[in-house]
């Protein structure tokens, strides 16, 4: 990762924090409420700090953007330009205090969504989907093709991943965490809230000891 780069977003990711702890930075936070939520959803997809997103089973993406969805319930987060579902029951900050901020991220904690039926046998934590209306889905092959039963498709039509369950966790772009390809494993999630906690305490007083 390059050097003035990592300053660069390190700098922005103290910014964003400071902007949503005016008050100070806390050890942890957590937001139930939907509506503010969204609002912290989308002031760290707005920021001038780039984030990365980890996804539950792994991988990831950049959060862009939040708002309510057509789902009763849930949430439409867009990660890059694709819209993905989730039930969240919670938005927790962790930070931990004394070591640096670049460690300080977000996770979005979901509770489990009923799948579609659009897919027998089903064996993923997410579904692809084609929206043809509101909250009616048909299988995202169509998408490609373009029409359904013989029909183009609306011009609403359009590509969406429901989120079944897992969580996920938000880190600067600038972090060693997201510098660190193996970390695409999907840990946070196996791991569990507390357990990831554990971890990246351990990995901080691991690079402490190094120095």
């Amino acid at each position: 990762m390059n050097a003035d780069f990592r300053q660069k977003e390190l700098s922005n990711w103290e910014t964003l924090l400071n902007q949503l702890f005016p008050s100070g930075i806390p050890e942890t936070f957590e937001w139930t409420n939907k509506t503010k939520i969204i609002e912290v959803l989308n002031g760290i997809g707005n920021s001038e700090a780039s984030n990365h997103t980890f996804f539950p089973s792994g991988g990831g993406l950049d959060l862009s953007s939040a708002k309510e969805s057509n789902e009763q319930g849930c949430i439409e987060v867009k990660f890059d330009s694709l819209s993905h579902i989730l039930k969240i029951y919670s938005l927790r900050f962790q930070s931990f205090p004394g070591s640096p901020l670049e460690w300080a991220h977000f996770r979005i904690i979901t509770s489990s969504l009923d799948a579609s039926g659009v897919y027998e046998n089903l064996s993923r934590d997410s579904e692809e989907l084609t929206e043809i209306t509101p909250g009616s889905y048909i299988n995202r092959s169509y998408s490609e093709h373009g029409e359904y039963n013989g029909k183009p498709l609306p011009r609403t039509a359009r590509t969406v991943v429901r989120v079944l369950g897992g969580d996920f966790v938000i880190f600067s772009k600038g972090s060693l965490y997201n510098a660190n390809s193996s970390t695409y494993d999907g840990r946070h999630n196996n791991l569990g809230d507390q357990g990831f906690t554990k971890h990246l305490k351990d990995v901080i007083k691991h690079l402490e000891e190094k120095d």
